[in-house]
């Protein structure tokens, strides 16, 4: 059993330079603060990882082709997201055009290096079109295809390290302790969140982490089934994929789907970004 470890990096804000590297600090009027004032604005440090393009298996083995992209190593952590709160971003409609704009919702595990759990699908997109503006290149949610090439490597695995489950690979709920003895698979159960990266045995085969277990993650695409609730009239829910810190198993393949309404804000829902655009 490999046992989880300790991180070894943390992603931080940045004041450096040049956005491919991380994040640059950015100078200008403070978004939604209606004064001229300027001030210096650390921007996320995101740890670029590069999946080549080409051809890969998706789903039950279809065929899929895809440019080169490259994803966050992690997850959207609490620093990183604090620094577009900092900045003013939920005061700016420039960031929420088309979206529902609500107001702020701590997450429940405020450790900066967790991952930034207590925002929905819309908070994701308006955060990647703040950073897209910051960083001068398009950042922007995953998309479904994107996710599972980055999870399952060209040859479809059903885990990012393997077509198994082993334990102490990911944060997730290894005993079934909510889900009966039959899905037990190991004998850690956190029952909470993780820093971002600190189960390195669980990488994919570029290197990205955290793509099974600790949180959920928010893609582009809709859901293809309708489902009414709240909404009136009824829409398309937002895919999650990854599985989280609170499910067993089979929920932390790579090939598993599930959704939630794009309104919705839980704990053991976050989200990563993506980069398609050339990066020097």
């Amino acid at each position: 059993m490999v046992a989880p470890l300790t991180p070894s990096r943390t992603p931080t804000p940045s004041a450096q330079s040049s956005p491919p590297a991380g994040g640059q600090a950015a100078s200008g009027p403070h978004p939604g603060a209606g004064r001229s004032a300027r001030r210096t604005i650390l921007l996320p440090d995101i740890d670029w990882v590069e999946i080549p393009g080409g051809e890969f298996l998706y789903q039950k083995g279809e065929r899929r082709r895809l440019e080169t992209f490259r994803i966050a190593r992690y997850p959207v952590t609490n620093v990183q997201y604090q620094t577009f709160i900092d900045d003013g971003g939920y005061a700016d409609d420039r960031w929420w055009k088309g979206l529902h704009w609500p107001q702020p919702e701590s997450s429940h595990w405020p450790q900066a290096n967790r991952p930034r759990t207590n925002v929905n699908q819309y908070e994701a997109v308006a955060f990647t079109r703040w950073l897209s503006a910051r960083f001068g290149y398009a950042v922007r949610l995953p998309s479904e295809s994107e996710w599972e090439r980055a999870a399952r490597g060209r040859d479809g695995r059903a885990y990012p390290w393997g077509e198994t489950y082993e334990s102490g690979r990911a944060n997730i709920d290894e005993t079934a302790k909510y889900f009966g003895s039959e899905h037990k698979v190991g004998e850690w159960t956190l029952e909470q969140t993780t820093a971002v990266g600190v189960y390195p045995h669980g990488a994919s085969p570029e290197g990205v982490l955290d793509l099974s277990g600790n949180v959920w993650e928010w893609c582009l695409d809709d859901s293809e089934k309708s489902v009414r609730g709240e909404m009136n009239p009824p829409k398309l829910a937002g895919v999650v994929r990854g599985g989280g810190w609170n499910h067993f198993a089979v929920y932390a393949r790579a090939p598993r789907r599930n959704w939630h309404f794009p309104v919705d804000r839980n704990l053991v829902v976050g989200f990563r970004v993506l980069s398609s655009a050339p990066i020097s």
